[in-house]
């Protein structure tokens, strides 16, 4: 009876087991079901591939919350993952190119992960912003000025320089990168203090991690998965999302006088929110001119356009009287499609590169770039029969082309409270040639209004 009893009962949980794996559950329970098994099956080769990073700034290990973030990355939040790695083909290269001149290990650049998921307009609940969350007053002892019209946290360049330098303040203090990551998440003084409670004279962060706060403890284990994320994610299928090109090619100047951000999307023929994207630290809207100049971003493909205004036009110059391109760029035809002046390469990889920095290299790409683009990791060996993709600018913007010769005012007549003015007002292509045709402003102030609504019918 017992014997009979006991096979019942195996028999009916090899049922549950069998039914278990075929039966769909709710959205949510369902969800972590499946990553649960997925990372269950894949754990060793998560393992395996983790062993293969560079172990020379940290050690990657793999416990649960570099399970659990890994997870999360690739199951739960698809579409905030395919976002970040968009960003990072926008970012990294010039995170690289700061990491290589400082002679710090270019791996640190998935810090930035961690702390901003690379959107720069990040805040923490303690006032800490920009793609390297800076506190305010630690920016401001960097050399960073943040006030209410410019926020340098918030700069690509300025903000990774800052963040760059105080971890290396760190590293000089501890000798270790781990230690020093920790100490710019929650400063050196929580990090001597867990020194101390672990007895250790020479600890390292896997012996203190204990000892150090709870967001301070799970930190490195999820810049190691955000280390695994970007240079596997591609063998989980994640889907990066589209990111026009003008926001990923290019290049920063500086600009010695005050600029509104307006003026420089009349110049350029950019969108206002492009603009102020990829210059996020002028809160008000312009550059304020103060003494040192200040950066400005733009796409490589409209920068001569901007160089050329700004020799044309020298500073002191009222915008009014500069000559750029009529109207606002909110009435003007702001470009709506920049991808089209880039042209797309396809191509193999050359022979002799055997990884796919090696044939960025070759191809003068920023290997970030080239990954993203290829839907390939930074690490990948690469073939001759594999094809690479990456872009280059077909069309440049120059200066405006259009010859505005505006006649001077008319002398005021006697007794006449309102001078007639003539301005161009429209700019039409007939036959390929450009007409500039001229209207008269009302000599009565009453007639203005309508004046003006016929204007822009």
């Amino acid at each position: 009876m017992k014997l009979l009893l006991l096979f019942c009962c195996l028999f009916t949980a090899s049922l549950l087991v069998s039914a278990s794996e075929n039966y769909e559950v709710g959205e949510d329970a369902g969800a972590e079901l499946l990553a649960d098994r997925i990372m269950t099956v894949s754990d060793s080769l998560v393992k395996a591939r983790l062993a293969a990073l560079d172990p020379t700034w940290i050690e990657h290990r793999h416990d649960k919350i570099v399970r659990r973030r890994i997870v999360n990355y690739v199951q739960n939040w698809p579409i905030a993952t395919g976002r970040m790695l968009a960003r990072s083909a926008r970012y990294f290269p010039i995170f690289e190119e700061q990491l290589a001149a400082a002679g710090m290990p270019r791996e640190l650049k998935y810090l930035a992960i961690q702390e901003s998921a690379l959107r720069p307009y990040a805040t923490s609940r303690v006032g800490a912003g920009g793609l390297w969350q800076l506190m305010p007053g630690t920016a401001r002892e960097l050399g960073l000025t943040v006030n209410d019209e410019l926020d340098e946290r918030l700069d690509a360049e300025l903000g990774c320089a800052a963040g760059l330098q105080y971890l290396r303040y760190q590293y000089e203090r501890y000798g270790d990168w781990a230690l020093a990551m920790a100490a710019y998440n929650c400063g050196p003084g929580n990090v001597n203090k867990a020194i101390r409670r672990s007895g250790r004279r020479d600890p390292d962060y896997w012996q203190i991690r204990k000892f150090l706060p709870r967001e301070t403890a799970n930190y490195l284990p999820s810049i190691i998965a955000a280390v695994y994320l970007l240079t596997y994610y591609h063998e989980h299928d994640v889907a990066v999302e589209a990111m026009d090109l003008d926001m990923q090619i290019t290049e920063a100047i500086t600009v010695y006088r005050d600029l509104s951000l307006h003026r420089v999307a009349q110049v350029t023929g950019m969108r206002i929110d492009d603009v102020v994207e990829l210059n996020p630290q002028y809160l008000k809207g312009y550059l304020p001119g103060l003494r040192g100049g200040h950066r400005l971003r733009l796409p490589s493909r409209v920068m001569p356009a901007m160089q050329a205004y700004l020799q044309k036009v020298p500073a002191g110059v009222e915008e009014c009287d500069a000559p750029i391109p009529w109207g606002s760029p909110l009435l003007s035809d702001a470009e709506l499609n920049p991808d089209q002046f880039y042209l797309p390469y396809r191509t193999m990889a050359m022979s002799g590169d055997t990884s796919l920095r090696q044939a960025a290299a070759t191809f003068q790409v920023p290997v970030d770039q080239l990954a993203i683009w290829s839907n390939l990791g930074v690490l990948d060996s690469v073939r001759t029969d594999d094809v690479l993709t990456f872009y280059r600018i077909d069309e440049y913007r120059p200066v405006d082309p259009r010859v505005r010769d505006t006649p001077a005012p008319a002398p005021a007549l006697a007794n006449s409270p309102v001078a007639p003015i003539t301005i161009p007002v429209r700019v039409e292509r007939l036959e390929g040639e450009l007409e500039v045709r001229e209207t008269k402003l009302p000599e009565s102030s009453n007639s203005v209004g309508a004046w003006l609504k016929g204007l822009f019918r």
